[in-house]
């Protein structure tokens, strides 16, 4: 028993050495809040753990001893916690467990913040879209109902029956030129409005023309191409006169260019307008073209005899051909000054003397360029029919990429410059006496075509020194060549 108690009077110097040298040298570390303490081992087990009593002097104790102190010396012992120490531990560990639960609780707050700021973006956004449609709607209806408005309010069946028609010509001249009187129809180059009923001054929407065709009779064009439709039942009330006096009580007939709710223009106000200007111009001729839709061709024949305008009418002595057309001085002298040609609806060919109404047959007298604007820089002309023809028509307008007419492009395409380079095209070829042209008041056409009659300048039947007998050689071949090159050849198709 003494041995023992000796041997723990010795321990315990060197353990409480190797403690403070522990101690001393290295700082205590923080306490954990969540490791635990390991207990303390007791001095019965320390005994036990380092042998029997009966190992004492042995050398693998001695050994033993040695490396425990060597371990307790490198190894930091756990830190020692006093009372207040472990009080303050709890109080640490409950207010890290509070800290923690203040994240979770904060998280939560985020979470729910982030999920109702996702519903009010994403109620904005439904809302938002919405009120986009609902705005676009509301754009929609308001512009239809304004295009019904302007279209057809009461403003748009006012009369278009005009007064005064007087053109603005010279004493003794023919078509604005004292030349032109001694020159054939047929060598005379008449300036023609294409689709002229179509105007924006006529409410027409997508309309060919800016201003009426009456307007343009007036500055100086003398071939008009009209085309002819069917109305509705309730467009032709609202639109039209339906004139019982002109047999047209129960007609829906209407000047229009495709359908009559994107514009139309009453057969009687053109027809009579027409009327006007024969009568109060008695030195123009006239050539017109009715292109004929939707069984429109007996209502607009009806129309022409109510009219009048059939007493103006030339009505020729040959058959399927005229071989010799007469000098517009004859043509005045007859007061038959007007030149009527139609197609579509039925119309067939027809000899030329026994036409209905002197209206001829326009493919059998009618050579014409390309009507869809793909190419404005030719001459080159297409027929139909194996006949001889007296008219060559050079269609010279294009639209614009929307498929709409252009007044743009109308302003390049009727200058003097562009019209003269076409025309130079035509050297060697047959040269037209009919430009169609879209939005006439734009450009030039009628200073070209003036100087352009100017050059065939004959006066009692003698060429001038400009001309000259070499230009007479140069047409009869362009007669019997060019025109007899024509036959056979096929038609481009319908006019546009």
């Amino acid at each position: 028993m003494k041995s023992f108690n000796f041997m723990k009077k010795e321990q315990s110097p060197a353990n409480e050495d190797n403690d403070n040298a522990a101690s001393s040298s290295k700082p205590e570390p923080k306490p954990e809040p969540e490791s635990k303490p390991e207990p303390e081992s007791s001095p019965a087990a320390t005994d036990t753990s380092s042998g029997s009593k009966f190992s004492f002097g042995s050398p693998f104790k001695k050994k033993s001893d040695d490396e425990d102190q060597q371990t307790v010396a490198t190894t930091p012992s756990p830190p020692r916690k006093s009372s207040s120490g472990s009080g303050s531990s709890k109080k640490s560990e409950k207010k890290a467990a509070q800290s923690r639960q203040l994240d979770y609780d904060d998280d939560d707050d985020d979470d729910h913040q982030t999920k109702s700021s996702r519903k009010s973006s994403s109620s904005s956004s439904c809302c938002s879209y919405k009120r986009i449609i609902a705005s676009s709607f509301c754009i929609a209806l308001l512009t239809i109902v304004g295009v019904i408005t302007w279209r057809y309010g009461p403003w748009a069946k006012n009369s278009a029956i005009v007064e005064s028609l007087a053109a603005d010509t010279c004493d003794g001249c023919c078509n604005g030129l004292k030349s032109n009187c001694n020159l054939a129809a047929n060598k005379v180059l008449f300036p023609m409005v294409h689709n002229a009923h179509s105007s924006y001054d006529n409410n027409f929407v997508g309309a060919s023309n800016t201003k009426p065709l009456e307007e343009a009779l007036v500055a100086g064009y003398r071939g008009l191409q009209l085309s002819t439709c069917m109305c509705e039942n309730f467009l032709s009330k609202v639109l039209l006169e339906r004139d019982e006096e002109w047999g047209l009580g129960d007609s829906n007939l209407g000047f229009c260019h495709t359908a009559c709710g994107a514009g139309v223009r009453d057969p009687k106000d053109v027809l009579t307008n027409l009327k006007i200007f024969m009568d109060t111009n008695p030195r123009e001729v006239l050539i017109i073209e009715f292109d004929m839709n939707d069984g429109s061709s007996s209502d607009l024949r009806t129309a022409l005899q109510y009219s009048g305008l059939l007493d103006y009418v030339y009505h020729p002595k040959d058959e399927y051909y005229i071989e010799e057309w007469p000098t517009l001085q004859q043509m005045i002298d007859d007061n038959t000054r007007i030149i009527l040609f139609g197609s579509g609806d039925g119309m067939e060919s027809c000899p030329a003397y026994d036409c209905d109404d002197g209206m001829l047959y326009t493919y059998d007298h009618f050579a014409q360029t390309l009507t869809d604007g793909s190419d404005l820089t030719d001459c080159d002309a297409t027929i139909s029919g194996d006949v001889f023809v007296g008219y060559f028509l050079m269609n010279h307008y294009r639209k614009s990429k929307l498929k709409m007419p252009s007044p743009q492009r109308a302003r390049e395409l009727n200058s003097f410059t562009n019209l003269d380079s076409r025309m130079e095209s035509c050297k060697g070829k047959r040269r037209p006496n009919l430009l169609a042209v879209e939005f006439w008041d734009e450009g030039e056409v009628l200073d070209f075509v003036k100087n352009e009659n100017a050059k065939k300048d004959m006066v009692d039947g003698a060429a001038s020194e400009e001309n000259g007998e070499e230009q007479d050689e140069e047409e009869g071949e362009d007669e019997d060549g060019a025109e007899r090159g024509l036959r056979g050849r096929e038609s481009s198709g319908n006019r546009l």
